[in-house]
Formats: C-alpha cells, sequence, structure tokens
C-alpha cells in the first residue's frame, strides 16, 4: 500500500479518526455487551463514546492516511494520562451485577474493569486501535502497531492494553505483547496485554 502513510495526526484529523474508531469498533464483544445487537444504536453509541475518546487525548496520535482520509487510528495516552488511571474511586470496584445490554451499568462496568485491572507502573495505556472496517486484514494495523513499537522502545516505555477478541490477541502478540490476564466479567472476556521496551 505505498499510498498508505503512517504518521501523526493533525489535530483536524482527530474527529475524522474518532469516526474510524468507532466505526472499526462497533462489532466488536464489548460493543455488543454494553449497547445491544439493534446496529444504529449500537454503531450511534460506539461513534459517540469512542470518536469522544479519540478527539479527547492529547497528541500526538498515530494514524493511518491515504490522500486527505484517516483511514487508521492507534491512540495511546501517556503515562498518569489514561482515563483508567484517573477514575474516581466508585469505579475500581467490579460490579457484582449488570443490566441487561444498553443499560448504562454495562458501560459503568466496562470502565471499572478497565481502571481496576490497569497497570501500576509506568505506561502507555494503548487505544483504541481501529481500521477502518473495509481495509481491516490488510495490514494497516500491524504498520501502526510497529510505528508505536518504534516509539516505545525509543523512549524506554511500557505499553499496555486491553482488547476483547481472540484474533487481536495475536495480532498484539505479534508486536511484542504479551497476556498477563484474562478476566470473564459477567460474560465478555478481555485480555490485558503488556509490551516490555525492546
Amino acid at each position: 500500500m505505498p499510498e498508505l502513510e503512517v504518521r501523526e495526526l493533525t489535530e483536524n484529523e482527530l474527529t475524522a479518526a474518532g469516526g474510524v474508531a468507532g466505526r472499526a469498533l462497533a462489532d466488536n464483544p464489548s460493543s455488543r455487551w454494553m449497547w445491544g445487537e439493534e446496529p444504529i444504536h449500537r454503531v450511534r453509541c460506539s461513534l459517540d463514546f469512542l470518536g469522544g475518546m479519540v478527539i479527547g487525548m492529547p497528541l500526538p496520535q498515530l494514524g493511518a492516511v491515504v490522500g486527505r482520509h484517516v483511514v487508521g487510528v492507534c491512540a495511546a495516552a501517556g503515562p498518569a494520562t489514561c482515563l483508567a488511571s484517573q477514575a474516581p474511586d466508585d469505579l475500581r470496584t467490579l460490579p457484582a451485577a449488570v443490566g441487561p445490554p444498553g443499560d448504562d451499568s454495562r458501560a459503568t462496568a466496562g470502565w471499572s474493569l478497565i481502571a481496576v485491572h490497569d497497570l501500576e507502573e509506568r505506561h502507555w495505556h494503548v487505544g483504541p486501535v481501529g481500521v477502518e472496517p473495509g481495509l481491516q486484514g490488510r495490514g494497516v494495523g500491524g504498520r501502526m502497531l510497529t510505528a508505536l513499537g518504534e516509539r516505545l522502545d525509543a523512549d524506554g516505555e511500557i505499553g499496555w492494553l486491553e482488547t476483547d477478541k481472540p484474533e487481536n490477541v495475536a495480532l498484539y502478540h505479534r508486536h511484542g505483547y504479551d497476556v498477563t490476564e484474562e478476566v470473564e466479567l459477567h460474560g465478555l472476556t478481555t485480555w490485558f496485554m503488556r509490551r516490555d521496551p525492546r
């Protein structure tokens, strides 16, 4: 893909990058678990949630760009700036029960899961990572993860992430991440993964 460039995104590109993340992850198990099976509702929630997350993250953020179009995002929050590290105390306990998909308790439980399992060591919290659905499986995500890994290695930083898909576990493992824990929460399986600098 010689026309595809992996680079730092500009502030003006973050809205488009958030849209890519929302579309790319709308069908993931955690999105279905939180927002249910109705496609329009789920995509809207994913766009609102993940788009807002990407827009709110400080630069620099990596993305994949074709011409003037953002087709991939590989966001990462620096040490002590990820949402998990800033979670209030009431999100630092896993819920005993949750409502049905679409209930607000599901999104709250998802944040609790991430906050409870956040790495205590200094780290970069990776995600969301997503590629425009029509380009998935063509190496775009791998190119972004390679670029992020080079940056982490140059700075001697740990990468930390969570994923809800076994195929993503394999992708991240190819880029140096190892599973530290597999957690099941009310029917949702999440793998937490760590990458030490090379």
